[in-house]
């Protein structure tokens, strides 16, 4: 009886053959699945380890593509420190720290000044306080102290209610606030609108006029989620901000916007010129004030993360090298215990290559469940990391394609030389074994 079903593989079409190769092939791993599991567990760590870096680095690239969209690559930042090192070597932050922060006065010399700009707007993050509605408080809510034209340089999308008017930006008077959708929700619920209602912040009243929609955290650090903005003349007209004080969540900071028709060197060139003046520094001295730009972020995080994209292949390819002589070593064995079925197939006409494929299909299985392990692994962490990240971790079908490719390779060869051997056996000898 065996012997006929044996025979019968061999009677019917490639196809055929090669499905009832697969079919063999599967089930020779399912009878034995710890030997399996433990087999494939060095390619699923291997194609882990090297799918994750690469969908995580991807991912984040595609967001820095879509923060540089929305802001715009011609936005430029001015404040006290550096977002990268001005110098090689050590980040020198006392330097940075001991500079005179920027002020409402620069904001509007720029906006008279330098004809390259075509917007300009100073924020300032204020430290962090309570916001309270009747008895209801949220902690922890930074207030972001902005004037009229930061929507323009930062996009606001705005849910429910309004913007500043540039009266209340300029007169000192009001006391509006424009709440971040997670502090709205946790201060009013869904059911109450929160527009015209007061709240009270430290010991202060602002008025409710606008809410955001939920949008997360953008590349230049503003989390409007869990803040609110308000009027920098008010928050002016009662705290000091005369340039000289430091003590808020973040330094005061210009925001500028050059022209379409002109370059970011020449801006730069008029604003140095201007805070330079104003600020009476000498030739010979050392700009009090650093130029930051999304593209320098955007290079240092590329710089960085293709770091972390070799580190994940290297140990990737030393998790599939382990995996791949462990596969190896199994697919010996399977041949040492099938030794006198292949004898029997050979004999009754079966072909050295049809025996090879066999084992071949065997291996190559083995390492693409593994693979597939791994790449169920990675859309799991990429759920994971959505949360702390702040922006979508997908896996690409590009990278699926990759880490399925990969799995064949090692498959191939790890069972290229069992399967080589199996190949080559004596049918005498196989069937007296």
């Amino acid at each position: 009886m065996e012997f006929a079903k044996i025979q019968s593989i061999f009677t019917n079409s490639d196809m055929g053959f090669l499905l009832q190769n697969t079919a063999m092939a599967l089930k020779e791993l399912f009878s034995n699945k710890l030997r399996t599991f433990l087999s494939l567990l060095g390619v699923t760590i291997g194609v882990f380890c090297i799918i994750s870096v690469l969908t995580v680095f991807s991912s984040l690239q595609s967001n820095i593509q879509t923060n540089m969209q929305t802001l715009g690559s011609n936005d430029l930042y001015i404040g006290k420190f550096a977002w990268i090192p001005e110098e090689k070597g050590e980040y020198q932050w006392w330097k940075y720290k001991a500079r005179p922060v920027c002020n409402l006065k620069e904001l509007k010399l720029i906006e008279k000044n330098v004809r390259t700009a075509s917007y300009a707007a100073l924020n300032y993050s204020d430290e962090q306080q309570n916001i309270n509605f009747g008895s209801t408080q949220v902690e922890g809510v930074v207030l972001f102290a902005v004037t009229f034209h930061f929507n323009k340089l930062q996009p606001i999308d705005i849910a429910n209610g309004r913007y500043f008017t540039m009266g209340e930006m300029q007169s000192g008077r009001s006391n509006g606030i424009i709440l971040g959708a997670d502090v709205a929700t946790q201060l009013f619920g869904e059911r109450i609108d929160p527009i015209s209602k007061m709240v009270v912040v430290g010991d202060r009243k602002f008025l409710v006029i606008g809410v955001l929609k939920k949008q997360g955290k953008t590349m230049t650090g503003f989390d409007f989620d869990g803040g609110g903005i308000i009027s920098y003349s008010f928050l002016n007209s009662y705290k000091n901000m005369d340039g000289q004080m430091g003590n808020g969540f973040v330094d005061p900071m210009l925001m500028v916007k050059t022209k379409t028709n002109a370059s970011m060197t020449e801006m730069k060139d008029e604003i140095r010129s201007v805070l330079r003046a104003h600020r009476k520094l000498r030739p010979r001295d050392a700009d009090s004030f650093a130029f930051n730009q999304l593209d320098s972020i955007t290079n240092s995080i590329n710089a960085i993360f293709a770091n972390f994209n070799i580190f994940g292949w290297i140990i990737g390819l030393f998790s599939l090298i382990v995996g791949s002589f462990g596969i190896a070593n199994i697919m010996f064995v399977s041949v040492k215990e099938r030794t006198r079925f292949i004898g029997i197939k050979k004999a009754i006409g079966a072909k050295s290559f049809s025996i090879m494929l066999e084992f071949l299909i065997e291996s190559i299985l083995l390492c693409i469940m593994g693979g597939l392990i791994g790449i169920g692994l990675v859309m799991i962490l990429g759920q994971i990391l959505e949360g702390p990240l702040g922006f979508p971790v997908r896996l690409s079908f590009n990278h699926f394609l990759l880490g399925v490719s990969i799995s064949v390779l090692v498959g191939i060869l790890s069972g290229f030389i069992p399967a080589r051997r199996a190949s080559g056996l004596d049918p005498v000898v196989a069937i007296r074994s």
